[in-house]
């Protein structure tokens, strides 16, 4: 059974990751398109913006989970990292119960402002497929699922942490992490 999890757990990060940089991509050329149609066909795209923006937001919370996994956020990875033993386990079970708590606050009113939205559309966008509007709830969406998703990360985070303190292992270096994710 733990080996699943820790498969699954792979493939989900693995999988976050590689989204987040897809999505980067797309975004990055979504907005170069936007650029060239502006100022050098002085015909500025519809759709280009709305998207962009869609894309950069969901990219950000597919981000955020792999950050939260691999305890890569700033304030938090310093501050941990200059404790040892015993001190640094509890202060990362109360920071990530606390986060874990506002995300899922996050996840809750994110869901409530997907579905209060649901009816209304994105500016400038119509599906291909249909040609209808496209909701503007599936750029909230990415709120309650990088939320939800984020808070299982930091509570595998923190499983891991207690796991290497039990066992005696030291924590892994800052850069073990990072090279870890690719």
């Amino acid at each position: 059974m733990v080996t699943f999890f820790k498969t699954l757990d792979r493939y989900l990060i693995r999988g976050a990751m590689a989204a987040a940089i897809s999505l980067l991509v797309l975004m990055t050329a979504v907005s170069f398109f936007q650029v060239i149609t502006r100022f050098v066909f002085e015909q500025p795209s519809t759709w280009s913006e709305v998207t962009s923006r869609t894309l950069n937001i969901w990219m950000i919370y597919l981000g955020l989970i792999v950050a939260c996994r691999y305890g890569l956020l700033m304030a938090v990875d310093t501050l941990i990292s200059h404790l040892h033993g015993r001190a640094r386990v509890v202060l990362l079970a109360v920071i990530s119960i606390f986060s874990i708590a506002l995300l899922l606050v996050v996840t809750w009113y994110g869901y409530e402002m997907a579905l209060r939205v649901r009816f209304q559309a994105l500016a400038g966008l119509r599906s291909p497929f249909s040609g209808k509007n496209i909701s503007i709830s599936w750029m909230y969406a990415a709120l309650p699922v990088g939320a939800l998703l984020s808070s299982v990360a930091v509570l595998a985070h923190l499983v891991e942490e207690i796991a290497r303190f039990r066992s005696g292992a030291e924590a892994m270096v800052h850069s073990d992490r990072v090279d870890h994710i690719v």
